[in-house]
């Protein structure tokens, strides 16, 4: 910006030297009036690109002494410029007419048929050269604005194809999602529901806890195909898991895994931030059930100052099958929790286990981002 003011200043004041230079080169060829003449001329470039005309009818009697040229030619560029047609036409028929009239005070005129030529090839070279300048100069700036809207233009299709092949392949995944996943889920549904009913009566819970979990899936699967399908704007109805759904979330990981969840009541949380702690959870006691299978896991969430602090913690050991990870799920916490503004440390615990610890700040401005 400051480059741009110092440019645009430079120009007019590069301008008023040279013709004050020319001024003080011819001031011994005239008498105190052309002086004077000129030395207005001067002055009245000082508003020339303001009052163009003003500045134009200001230099045209220095124009009529005949040597002084840069003046008159500057302000017959401005309006020429910042004119319309018609306006530069009659500047510079005026200006041609001032150069060509042989006023007395220029001693006498010559009518010969060489120096008219010159004469009339002199004034529309001094009325001439300036409109050409300022059409070229004009045609350059239509020219780079017209380049700038068709880049503008450009960026703009670009980003509109952008967003329909990301829309595209939303809905391409979707239909994958529901058409695997959803649908190996329903079947373990199905299934589950049906081997509740006829194992024995202490083989239920797991059988039950087989089909809640497999319903549940089913049920976010459905919520995140459907987000996938919808534009951003229109999902807002999508309900999304928060804090109060941590409790069932809790139970359904099973008898080993104890909360203290009591501080969430009541506590005013942004959406964004509530399901951030549901699904930092969730993954927690996933990633315990696959490591530390049966091993006994806490959780425990409550509020410091402006942040909601979450930490899971299983202990070592546990009794089952261990089921290998995909090594994604702290990456995937770690961005949750980043994106919101807050932070999320996983490390092993001093007595074997395993800690996952998410502090996330509870204002509106972050649940934004």
């Amino acid at each position: 910006m400051t480059a741009v003011v110092t440019t645009g200043l430079a120009a007019p004041a590069a301008v008023g030297a040279l013709a004050a230079t020319e001024v003080w080169a011819t001031r011994s060829l005239g008498g105190s009036q052309a002086l004077a003449a000129s030395c207005l001329a001067v002055v009245a470039l000082t508003v020339c690109r303001r009052w163009p005309w003003a500045a134009l009818i200001t230099t045209l009697p220095a124009a009529s002494l005949g040597y002084v040229w840069l003046a008159p030619m500057v302000a017959l560029y401005q309006v020429a410029l910042r004119t319309g047609p018609v306006s530069t036409v009659i500047g510079a028929s005026a200006t041609a007419f001032v150069y060509f009239v042989p006023w007395p005070h220029l001693g006498p005129a010559d009518w010969a048929p060489s120096s008219v030529a010159l004469t009339v090839m002199f004034s529309g070279l001094i009325s001439g050269t300036p409109v050409i300048l300022a059409r070229l100069v004009a045609s350059r700036r239509e020219l780079r604005a017209r380049m700038a809207e068709l880049a503008l233009f450009r960026t703009r299709e670009h980003t509109l194809e952008t967003q329909q092949t990301m829309l595209r392949e939303r809905a391409r995944l979707s239909r994958d999602i529901h058409d695997t996943v959803a649908h190996h889920l329903s079947l373990i549904a199905l299934q589950a529901s049906a081997l509740e009913v006829s194992v024995p009566p202490e083989r239920r819970p797991s059988v039950a806890l087989v089909r809640k979990s497999s319903q549940a899936a089913l049920t976010d699967l459905r919520r995140l195909v459907t987000m996938l399908r919808t534009p951003a704007e229109s999902t807002a109805g999508v309900p999304s898991p928060g804090l109060a759904d941590l409790p069932a979330l809790v139970v359904t990981a099973g008898s080993h895994v104890s909360a203290e969840l009591g501080h969430l009541d009541g506590l005013e949380c942004p959406s964004a931030v509530q399901e951030a702690v549901f699904r930092i959870v969730q993954e927690s006691l996933t990633n315990a059930r696959k490591h530390s299978p049966g091993a006994p896991v806490s959780v425990v969430a409550g509020q410091i100052g402006t942040n909601l602090l979450i930490e899971v913690r299983n202990e070592a050991g546990g009794s089952g099958p261990w089921i290998p990870g995909s090594g994604k799920g702290i990456q995937g916490m770690t961005e949750r929790a980043a994106a919101l503004g807050g932070s999320l440390l996983a490390q092993p615990a001093p007595d074997g286990g395993f800690v996952v610890q998410a502090l996330l700040p509870l204002s509106t401005a972050a649940a934004r981002l």
